[in-house]
């Protein structure tokens, strides 16, 4: 057993940005940080919460995989489907147990979400942009979560933020279907690059993204945050702009767009955080 393989599984850059994300919603939504014990069990219910969903991403997908991703850990074998079940399972009862230690809200929010993504990967994922619509969505739920955790609601600046990243998200979910396409197709499953090809996806896709760009300001001229927000969500609006011209001109590069489009919205959740300072 490579314990690197089940590190993998879990995709450790996606997992640290929820983590990152509700800290986010709960300094935007409070402008102070949780105490240890929160911070720990709402990081514990984030990251333990996208881990299990990404393994049973890859459960479901080993098929897909074993033409699209050979070198992930079930398609090439290395991890067998039992111990990713398993493994999935553990990894969800931790995160929902550590949202249940947090109060009756958390564990709601988290059960909510949760569930959208197991339906995601169950079922949705096959159903072209409701599946990327369902997926985003629990991208902007960290945000949501930690409001919550703040003050047991949700404010304007914080539902703002979840936007943008929901649709930065949706962008990337529909331009990830691109270099995926010919496994996708081979197993049925409807993403915008089958049915309608990988020219439309990327313009789709490209159309979400820069309707995030299009809101950012929107906080600074609402005198909600300051300058350094500003010049902070600017980078990431360039670095969006950058990628999403780059895949326009190559449809090849989709595979390394997604890649760099996880990188800007990292550096749009640090705008974020400025915002709240």
């Amino acid at each position: 057993m490579n314990l690197l393989d089940y590190l993998r599984l879990t995709r450790p850059p996606n997992g640290l940005l929820m983590v990152t994300a509700v800290m986010v919603g709960h300094y935007v939504q409070s402008t102070r940080l949780p105490g240890p014990l929160e911070a720990l069990l709402a990081s514990a219910t984030a990251y333990c919460l996208s881990s299990s969903s990404m393994v049973l991403n890859d459960i479901v997908d080993r098929e897909i995989d074993s033409v699209s991703n050979p070198e992930r850990p079930i398609a090439s074998g290395r991890v067998s489907v039992r111990s990713a079940w398993f493994f999935a399972v553990i990894l969800g009862a931790l995160g929902l147990a550590s949202a249940a230690a947090l109060g009756p809200p958390l564990l709601f929010v988290a059960v909510i979400f949760y569930t959208l993504a197991t339906v995601y990967n169950t079922y949705l994922k096959r159903r072209g942009l409701a599946g990327n619509i369902a997926v985003s969505a629990t991208i902007a739920a960290p945000y949501i979560f930690g409001a919550v955790l703040a003050d047991g609601r949700v404010g304007g600046l914080v539902s703002i933020f979840a936007l943008m990243s929901f649709l930065a998200g949706l962008g990337r979910e529909v331009v990830k279907g691109i270099p995926d396409v010919e496994g996708d197709a081979l197993k049925g499953v409807k993403t915008l690059a089958v049915t309608r090809g990988p020219r439309v996806a990327a313009r789709l896709g490209v159309f979400f993204v820069m309707l995030a760009v299009v809101l950012s300001p929107i906080p600074f001229l609402l005198n909600q945050v300051g300058l350094p927000y500003l010049v902070l969500v600017a980078v990431a609006d360039a670095g969006f702009v950058y990628s999403s011209a780059k895949l326009l001109r190559d449809l090849p590069s989709s595979r390394r767009v997604k890649r760099e489009y996880l990188l800007w919205m990292g550096i749009a959740l640090a705008a974020f955080m400025l915002g709240a300072v």
